[in-house]
């Protein structure tokens, strides 16, 4: 019989009360691990202060950024005749947004961490994969009806180039970020985009500044080659004149008859495909145990796959906002062709990262020797199917009614076509493996 009166509650005792709160604490703390696996709020003294000079960094970058964009489009064009304004306000806008943009992302992680706040792992999600092909087509679509219409390019294209050159690397990302979804302990938001300023910044000054020395080094020895040769004064009185006056290298006859000498390309070939590779991949594998130090941890497989790979992205994201600025009558078509080279530096570096957390855990060298080789090979085969299309057609151009030339030029630049292609489809197989491998592990 219903009465209308509800029986009375029974009151929670001390102790009830005391075992929810403590199981709502402890759920709430293990979804705080979750959410914030290898990010602890209070930093040692060695991150701090790591934390600190990454932030010093990136408020420079930010200053000098915009600063150097400026400095170069006023000082090339101001009183010139420059032929190629696009080039030149594209250059510039390339050092602002790289100081703007990935300084100051830089400056604001390093900040929050400093100050003790946490980071979300980096896991996003697949409509981020979307929304970044999307922008790619877009992007290439847009920035090439600008250039080809006339569309008051040197004031609207920049912004398309750089977008053009840093979608496509952000989405590589993001993919992987993506295969990797469920696997712990995840990367860091923090922790990536440090990882993509150290590529962009720190590995591109060092890679250029050996490069250089590589280069220096190489040009003794084309000159010790010519002064041993029958005709070497009357070769290195020209050499000198052309290097005092590089705009007589904008003659493609003189350019290509230069180039294709023994003595000036044996030097540059080996350079391209050796050195070049060897000193890319070993800096760009740099920024993993750096971050290990500075976090106190070793990396998960995981982790090291993508410190690794977020390196190679900021590196790509570098060298093709300068790199594809000269082909811009072409832009959408080098960008593409950028996308192979782009997704080449990010997975080679990815496989140096994984090598360095294997490495870092078993203590034993060969994981990273190994990752190591297979980068250097990888890149310097990528290296040497582009010399050797380049190297075809100037050949071809230097004598363009020989049809024996031709012919073999021609053969040698489908063999150099057809070598990319391969090797872009190993760069694929090889993310999909070592992806499902890693995800297999943790």
């Amino acid at each position: 019989m219903d009465t209308g009166i509800s029986p009375p509650q029974e009151e929670s005792g001390p102790s009830e009360t005391l075992n929810h709160e403590t199981s709502e604490g402890a759920s709430l703390e293990a979804e705080t691990s979750e959410v914030y696996p290898e990010d602890p709020q209070t930093p040692s003294s060695t991150s701090r202060w790591l934390n600190i000079l990454a932030l010093v960094a990136g408020l420079v970058a930010m200053a000098l950024g915009p600063l150097a964009g400026v400095l170069f489009i006023l000082l090339s064009l101001v009183g010139r005749q420059v032929a190629d304004v696009v080039s030149v306000t594209t250059i510039g806008f390339s050092m602002a947004a790289c100081g703007l943009g990935l300084g100051g992302a830089l400056a604001w992680v390093s900040y929050r961490r400093v100050r003790g706040y946490p980071s979300r792992p980096f896991r996003p999600g697949i409509r981020w994969v979307w929304v970044c092909l999307a922008g790619t087509g877009l992007t290439l679509i847009v920035g090439q009806a600008i250039l080809s219409f006339g569309l008051v390019a040197p004031v609207t294209f920049p912004l398309f180039h750089v977008l053009g050159i840093t979608i496509p690397a952000i989405l590589l990302l993001v993919s992987v970020a993506q295969g990797l979804s469920g696997v712990n302990p995840a990367p860091t938001q923090r922790q990536m985009i440090g990882q993509v300023a150290w590529g962009a910044f720190g590995t591109t000054a060092l890679a250029f500044t050996l490069e250089a020395l590589a280069a220096a080094m190489g040009l003794v020895v084309v000159v010790v080659i010519f002064a041993l040769s029958s005709e070497g004064l009357a070769q290195l009185n020209e050499l000198q004149t052309l290097l005092a006056d590089p705009a007589l290298l904008q003659d493609s006859q003189t350019l290509t008859r230069w180039l294709l000498k023994p003595a000036i390309l044996l030097p540059v070939a080996a350079i391209l495909v050796i050195i070049a590779p060897l000193i890319e991949e070993g800096v760009k594998s740099l920024g993993v145990p750096l971050l290990a130090w500075g976090t106190e941890k070793k990396p998960s497989p995981a982790q090291g796959w993508l410190w690794g790979m977020a390196v190679g992205a900021g590196f790509a994201i570098t060298e093709g906002l300068f790199n594809s600025a000269a082909s811009l009558p072409f832009w959408a078509g080098i960008a593409l062709l950028r996308v192979g080279a782009t997704a080449m530096h990010i997975v080679t570096a990815g496989l140096t990262g994984l090598g360095w957390a294997r490495t870092l855990e078993s203590r034993r060298p060969l994981p990273l020797l190994g990752s190591f080789l297979a980068s250097v090979t990888l890149h310097g085969l990528w290296n040497g199917m582009t010399v050797l299309i380049v190297v075809s057609s100037l050949w071809m151009m230097a004598q363009p009614g020989d049809a024996f030339r031709v012919t073999g030029a021609g053969l040698a630049i489908l063999i150099g076509v057809a070598g990319l292609v391969l090797l872009v489809a190993t760069i694929v197989g090889v993310t999909v493996y070592v992806t499902g491998k890693v995800k297999r592990e943790t």
